[in-house]
């Protein structure tokens, strides 16, 4: 079925017009509503970004992309070459001086956050609860998010970990999506009463993130679920994530987390370029260890866009579930509501591939299903 065929399915069978807020979670089909509703967390001060930081993020990323276009290049001098990467290192300072500005402005906000993450037990049920509020004290920003499908609520009915896959087509805006869809996951979570055993999130981050960091904030980003993995468009550093992931497999397995990944990694700053082209190979690796612990793997492509509305956070359309299955070492393809379909040996090049297709795929769908409202 092309493309065209499975959007006007699809409004056959959505209106996707759920312009929710970031506090409306109230409006999940739950079996109960809790208190949490009623409270704000001290993280949503992220929420509330200055024109200025604002200005310098977006400077920083441009000028970053600038660079890696200059890189590119393949008769750059010796000269040149330093002149990049001492180019890059200011660039992240603004970056730097950006997160400052919003430390100033929201001195409170963030030392009321430090102080919480800090005593927060991951395992505890008060970390799910925690991340639920994020957003309720924000009333004027929305998210346009196919909410009528109970696509949240059936995720939280499982006992399960879930791989989430992004599109990274705008890093300025993106570190927001993540937050606020983990939001709505987790109060239906604590609606289902799943607070002490449901998987806690986990997300993929770039190491510069950390390496821009000092100790004790470090220590507040591992608590909040952040892995540090070189997200570099080679390989040439692959060693160094051998311990992160062997670690996040083996809590996956164990469906103690939900992993939160942006396929495309560093290759998201190559704008001429289609999300095929720029789908990297680690996830599908990963999948395929996992499947090396666990009978099957559920994949959700949450395809992001991003509209011109005053006050709108973006729009996520949540696709319908991707399950890999290892059956005699062979890794089996099921979408929801059709036959399986064997991808090939486990481990193998080809097998890789071909599960890299089927994501890049969905999320390329749910990606074009995204934008229908903006």
């Amino acid at each position: 079925m092309d493309m065209n065929s499975r959007i006007e399915k699809y409004n056959n069978l959505v209106s996707f017009r759920a312009r929710v807020r970031l506090s409306d979670k109230g409006l999940l089909n739950l079996p109960q509503k809790t208190d949490i509703l009623y409270s704000s967390s001290p993280m949503d001060f992220f929420y509330r970004e200055s024109k200025a930081k604002k200005h310098l993020d977006a400077l920083s990323i441009k000028v970053k992309d600038r660079i890696r276009e200059e890189q590119s290049k393949p008769d750059n001098s010796k000269f040149k070459r330093l002149f990049l990467r001492k180019s890059f290192r200011v660039a992240n300072k603004l970056r730097a001086v950006a997160s400052k500005l919003l430390v100033l402005e929201h001195l409170k906000g963030v030392c009321g956050t430090f102080r919480l993450i800090r005593k927060l037990n991951p395992s505890s049920p008060r970390y799910i609860e925690e991340w639920a509020k994020i957003g309720n004290s924000i009333n004027n920003k929305f998210v346009n998010m196919n909410i009528e499908d109970g696509r949240i609520e059936k995720l939280a009915s499982l006992n399960e970990g879930v791989i989430f896959i992004l599109n990274h087509d705008n890093p300025e805006r993106d570190k927001f999506i993540y937050p606020i869809f983990n939001s709505f996951l987790n109060y239906a979570y604590t609606a289902f009463g799943k607070q002490n055993d449901c998987p806690r999130p986990n997300i993929l981050v770039s190491e510069n993130i950390f390496k821009f960091a000092g100790a004790k904030l470090r220590s507040v980003y591992k608590k909040m679920g952040l892995i540090p993995i070189d997200a570099s468009m080679t390989e040439r550093k692959v060693d160094t994530n051998v311990v992160p992931i062997k670690q996040l497999v083996s809590r996956f397995a164990q469906n103690k987390c939900n992993l939160f990944i942006f396929p495309e990694g560093n290759n998201s700053v190559y704008k001429d370029k289609t999300l095929e082209e720029k789908f990297q190979p680690g996830i599908a690796k990963i999948i395929n260890k996992i499947l090396d612990n666990k009978s099957s793997v559920r994949v959700v492509p949450l395809g992001v866009s991003y509209g011109s509305s005053k006050n709108s956070m973006g729009s996520v359309h949540i696709g319908d579930s991707i399950i890999f299955t290892n059956i005699d070492n062979n890794i089996f393809y099921k979408p929801e509501q059709a036959e399986a379909t064997n991808l090939g040996k486990i481990g193998s090049k080809k097998t890789v591939n071909n599960i890299m297709q089927i994501m890049c795929e969905n999320l390329r769908d749910s990606v074009n299903l995204s934008k229908l409202e903006n």
